[in-house]
């Protein structure tokens, strides 16, 4: 079985003329997997202002389980709650909760002990630190002891963060919570992309990491007591994911499509190289080989198609066009920009 997800670069094909070099043709590949292994961290905020949004959490959770149910034969899921307080008070901070700590399809009743085990309360510290809560999780000691078995080293690594309030992981540097959100005092807490590469460099491989985020929208306006969630935005954009608003009284369907995409059905993919958008070709195939004369094109549509982001060079694949398991996936580009230029062809 091929590793998932996989990334397969072919050679040079060809070049465009351009006004002032000449553009390098790229192919990429990759494979859904047709089989999953998941494991799901979720970081759920236990303060003060939390309790209405963990009781939608768990009122929604059956529409988040039910793409799982739907391919039981097709994925081995971990399943793990934490809560955001790190503070020296608490003797949980960072600790898979609930016995057992790991719940899996072969435990009786999961479900409903997960709808418990979200609920994690409200008596936390208001100075929510999701990210570090994450990392004390699944980095040692406590991934080689109490929370031992979460994690597996083939698996992909998920994590989905829950809160109305910014994560402020500062490791001690800050005097006390009151400083979380002043914006003198933001290059104090612990750079979002330290927990990026941190949790890449635990997967070995970056794409086995994906993360989620809940939380607080930019416009917070109609969210009483509420402050956006921008740190966790940045770790969900950094590691492929979705991030939703917590203000919505149904999380926007968010959990709809965190089911597809936990389940190990990728819907997002990253190009080697930034597309020149307008020469993407995009097909979808059973097997291999897969192109113009194999497979079926896919047309660009944020609707039933694809979309392309040139910040992060991400392939997103939406509705009925994303790829179902087992499928190979090739894109056909001109690289755009100095990669291009520096391709090592001359007029």
């Amino acid at each position: 079985m091929r590793p998932w997800p996989s990334l397969t670069l072919l050679p040079l094909l060809g070049c465009v003329h351009d006004t002032d070099f000449h553009r390098r043709t790229q192919i990429d590949t990759f494979f859904q997997e047709p089989k999953a292994e998941v494991d799901i961290l979720w970081v759920v905020d236990n303060s003060e202002s939390m309790e209405a949004e963990q009781t939608r959490l768990a009122r929604r959770f059956d529409t988040f389980v039910q793409y799982m149910d739907e391919v039981e034969t097709l994925m081995d899921f971990h399943l793990g709650v934490i809560t955001t307080d790190m503070s020296g008070e608490n003797p949980l901070r960072g600790r898979l909760l609930g016995q057992p700590s790991v719940l899996t399809r072969s435990v009786e009743g999961w479900v409903d002990l997960f709808k418990q085990r979200v609920q994690v309360g409200i008596g936390g510290s208001g100075m929510e630190q999701g990210l570090e809560a994450s990392w004390a999780a699944l980095s040692e000691p406590l991934v080689s002891d109490v929370n031992a078995g979460f994690l597996r080293p083939d698996a992909m690594l998920v994590l989905i963060y829950v809160s109305d309030e910014n994560d402020c992981s500062d490791r001690g540097t800050l005097p006390s919570e009151d400083y979380c959100y002043l914006e003198a005092y933001q290059d104090d807490l612990i750079a979002v992309a330290e927990y990026v590469d941190g949790f890449r460099a635990i997967k070995g491989n970056p794409e086995l990491v994906l993360a989620f985020a809940i939380v607080g929208p930019l416009d917070t306006s109609a969210c009483e007591d509420t402050l956006p969630g921008i740190r966790y935005m940045e770790m969900a954009s950094s590691l492929g994911g979705l991030a939703g608003s917590i203000c919505s009284e149904e999380f926007a369907g968010i959990l709809d499509d965190l089911g597809l995409s936990v389940s190990g059905v990728r819907s997002s993919f990253p190009l080697s190289y930034a597309a020149v958008e307008d020469t993407l070709e995009v097909w979808v195939c059973e097997d291999e080989p897969c192109d113009a004369d194999h497979g079926l094109q896919v047309v660009k549509s944020e609707e039933n198609g694809w979309s392309y982001d040139s910040a992060t060079t991400y392939l997103t694949f939406h509705g009925s066009a994303v790829p179902v398991r087992g499928a190979v996936i090739t894109a056909k580009y001109e690289v755009a920009g100095e990669a291009a230029e520096h391709s090592g062809l001359v007029e």
